[in-house]
Formats: structure tokens, sequence, C-alpha cells
């Protein structure tokens, strides 16, 4: 569905990415992670066509998404963290602009609105950032676009809002698409994806699916640093008294707490390389120099 190979762009003379490579080749949703200026949001305006590579191949779907093809835009949606709504009605908005997507569904876009409390015959320049954000999201799921391409979808929302957006991605309609969300809100998400992206230093330093991490790490909070595990230990942080940490998980060893996003966020960020090792040999967790175990 997105195959992307030997990437290299940037902004002036800066090169942003150097030979950046990665696929997904099924559905699911796809957190896309990395420190601040590492090309996130970048990433996501080069797969919807809105950016030239300066070289590489980058396939959307079948397409290139910078020739911008009719069928093409019909199949991919993009929410950027800044956005512009029309000064229109919710109602209006499905009529002028849903027309542009053939799967678009005006039941779903009613029933999305509905759980995200957002006022159907309100314009929008009369409503707050976060209804106008929960209105664009809701019209970026009823597009039903086989890609949905999220730039920071959280932000704007209160923690009430932040839960209705969860409860509508855990809906079956989501899982046959690839939905690709850039954030930096992990904590917000991580009920949520099905697949994580790390970029580091120009490159994808870690695709792997949730599942596989849960089964390679462990993370827990420890009450003193004497307590933390003596085996495998990749990351910790203090926590008042505490010792939240990250380490391998060991055969035999009992299962600390589920896997937290910010937590292995931080861990990846700060101490990277040991990371990518104790990662490398989980099943389909590919590291920045390209090996798939």
């Amino acid at each position: 569905m997105i195959q992307i190979e030997g990437l290299h762009y940037g902004y002036g003379r800066a090169a942003l990415y150097a030979d950046f490579s990665a696929q997904i080749g099924q559905p699911g949703i796809y957190g896309v992670f990395g420190r601040n200026g590492s090309g996130k949001s970048t990433l996501l305006r080069l797969l919807c066509g809105l950016l030239t590579p300066w070289q590489g191949r980058v396939r959307v779907l079948g397409f290139q998404p910078r020739q911008r093809a009719a069928d093409f835009l019909a199949s991919v949606y993009i929410v950027p963290e800044e956005f512009h709504l029309p000064n229109l009605t919710a109602a209006q908005l499905a009529r002028t602009h849903g027309s542009f997507y053939p799967q678009f569904s005006h039941a779903l876009f009613s029933d999305y609105l509905q759980v995200l409390e957002v006022p159907v015959d309100s314009r929008f320049e009369a409503m707050s950032l976060g209804q106008k954000k929960k209105a664009a999201i809701a019209f970026a799921l009823a597009t039903q676009t086989p890609l949905l391409l999220m730039d920071e979808p959280t932000n704007g929302l209160d923690i009430v809002g932040r839960g209705q957006f969860r409860e509508l991605m855990r809906r079956p309609e989501q899982a046959q698409r690839v939905v690709m969300i850039s954030t930096h809100q992990a904590h917000d998400l991580e009920s949520i994806l099905s697949h994580i992206w790390f970029i580091d230093q120009g490159r994808l330093a870690l695709a792997a699916r949730m599942d596989e991490l849960a089964e390679r790490l462990t993370m827990g909070v420890a009450a003193t640093a004497q307590a933390l595990p003596t085996d495998g230990l990749l990351y910790q942080e203090a926590l008042g008294a505490q010792v939240a940490y990250v380490a391998r998980r060991v055969a035999g060893v009992p299962e600390e707490g589920a896997l937290q996003l910010e937590l292995l966020y931080k861990a990846l960020s700060l101490n990277r390389d040991a990371m990518l090792q104790a990662l490398a040999t989980a099943d389909g967790a590919r590291t920045a120099e390209g090996a798939l175990a």
C-alpha cells in the first residue's frame, strides 16, 4: 500500500531524509513517532503529494503521489495539524466536499458528529478550535479512503474529546484502511495503535507491531532504584521516590505492566542504540540497518 525507497528530502540545503526506506503492506493504525524536527509531518505531506522528493521513489496505492492523479486524490485524505474549514455547517461541508470521495458516507459522518458532540447546524466560524478539530476528524473518517493521514489529531481536544476520538478509531470500519498518525501524544493513542514507526536521524529506526513489542519488552515502576531489574535494563527515570523503567523481557520472569508508549518513546529517544539492539531479534521488528528477524 505504501512503498518508499531511498527517499531524500529536506528544506533549503539541509537534508531531512537521507536514504529513507519503508513500506506498509497491510491495513492498520500506524503511529509515527520521532523527536521535534525528525520529519513526521513532512513524511505525511510527501505521501499525499503535497511535497516532491529530492531523490528516491515513493509509491502510494500504486500511484506516484506528486503526480496528483484524480483517482489518487480520491483515495487519500490528510488532516494537517493546522487546518482551515470553510465557513459552512457540517451538513453543507458534506454536500459540497463529500462528493470528491467515492466512498464518503453521509450516515457515518452524521454518526461521528454525534459521538464527537459537534453542533451540526452551526457554522464553523462560530465553533471553538476543539469543535472544528472534531468536525475535521469526523469528515476525514467518513471519507473511508484507503489511506488516512493525521497530523497531531488530538491536539486541541479536551480529555473527553480524546476519549471520543479513540472510540471512533476502534470501530470496525477503520480496520480496512491504513491510518498513519503523527503525534507526540503517545498516551492518547497507545490503546488504538497496531504498529509504530520511530524516525531518527533521517531514517526509519524502528518499525514494529505493538503486540511484538509487548512480547519483547517489559515496563513497570520499581519502589526504589535498588529494586530495578538486574537483567536487561534499558531505560529508567525517576518518578518521585519510585523509578519507571523499560527492560528486555526475560523468560521465566513474571510479566510487569502493559506497554506504555510515552515511556517507550523516551527510551527510544534517549537510549536509541541499546533499544534497537534489544529489539533487533523481535519478530517483524525492522531496525535502521534493515535487519528483519
